[in-house]
């Protein structure tokens, strides 16, 4: 029978009042529950975790907001009163930028007819690699990005299909600077319907100042994290900054709110609302009664190491005190005999 003062605790596993206090850590309580046998805190931390959903959503804010890990760090400790190490925020980092990335997916954007394109310079791995993308000159919304080794054709028309397939259809017209893949590449997603405007930087008047602010919002980013590791890295922190720019990152020109949010209902608001709405796998854990052991202590023992080692280098020792005649005498006194 649950505690009567546990009655509006629920376990986060699997939702059962039938839980027990289980001491406290750092402050925290924590609880055993009887029907699944867990241990949970009682904070808003997702299950199998121990660290609150705000001080998750604070250190990605401050991680795609431009802020190093050292300095994320200290803030934490500061504003909290609890050290994390770096690679524990890296591993958040990690983890819900793929569950923003995925729950964004599907998100299809009001945009405007005028797209602008642009192309950029980043780090990977000791190496520049080119780094394309498309915005939505009236509603600030970035629609399509792509990481890529060369400046071709082919690596401009999958840019603009991108951008084709999440605005779900084709702008009227394209504003670019003078690099050569750009028209083949905007003819070949687009064809003869979509106008082509090449511009030149920093002018008033079909200008793509828009996307190189873009731009070097992302070189402070890249700044920061001192260049990605590898492609795969690159690609999944890249795109999860873009989902940090346009569902959480205020723009002053659209009133101080996201260009997302501008367009009405959007699948999330925020980081927290992100790691809150995170689905858990978890895997119930084997109850231990007489039913659930093993019949044979066979079944689980496991010899040690040095016997292991023991065997491995001598597998085919005999018995000590064991002598056995050499096999050319044998064969003499089996020839006497006959």
């Amino acid at each position: 029978m649950a505690n009567q003062n546990n009655k509006s605790i629920i376990c986060k596993y699997c939702n059962s009042l039938n839980v027990v206090k289980y001491g406290t850590h750092e402050g925290i309580q924590r609880y055993w529950c009887k029907d699944c046998k867990r241990k949970f805190a009682d904070n808003d931390a997702l299950p199998e975790m121990k660290t609150a959903t705000k001080i998750i959503a604070s250190a990605l804010s401050c991680y795609f907001g431009g802020m190093p890990l050292d300095a994320i760090q200290r803030h934490l400790q500061q504003q909290f009163g609890v050290y994390y190490s770096e690679m524990g925020i890296y591993n958040w980092v990690r983890r819900f930028s793929k569950e923003a990335i995925d729950r964004v997916k599907d998100f299809q954007p009001i945009v405007g007819d005028t797209w602008i394109a642009d192309e950029t310079v980043l780090k990977v791995g000791g190496k520049n690699v080119w780094f394309f993308d498309v915005i939505d000159e009236k509603t600030r919304y970035l629609l399509a990005s792509r990481l890529a080794e060369s400046r071709t054709i082919k690596e401009t028309a999958l840019v603009m299909k991108e951008a084709q397939r999440r605005a779900g259809k084709s702008p009227k017209r394209i504003i670019t600077d003078k690099m050569t893949a750009y028209p083949d590449g905007i003819e070949f997603v687009f064809g003869a319907e979509t106008e082509h405007i090449q511009s030149k930087p920093f002018t008033d008047v079909n200008s793509t100042n828009i996307i190189e602010r873009f731009q070097g919002t992302l070189k402070d980013r890249t700044k920061v994290v001192r260049g990605f590791k590898n492609m795969d890295t690159a690609r999944l922190l890249t795109e999860a900054w873009l989902v940090h720019y346009n569902f959480f990152k205020e723009h002053e020109t659209l009133g101080n709110i996201p260009p997302a949010v501008k367009m009405g209902d959007t699948p999330i608001k925020d980081w927290a609302e992100v790691i809150s709405q995170t689905k858990v796998k978890t895997i119930s854990k084997q109850k231990t009664n007489g039913d659930m052991l093993p019949k044979l202590a066979d079944e689980i023992y496991k010899p040690s190491y040095p016997q292991a080692r023991r065997k491995a280098r001598h597998p085919k020792r005999k018995p000590k005190g064991l002598k056995l005649k050499p096999r050319v005498e044998i064969s003499v006194i089996q020839m006497r005999q006959q």
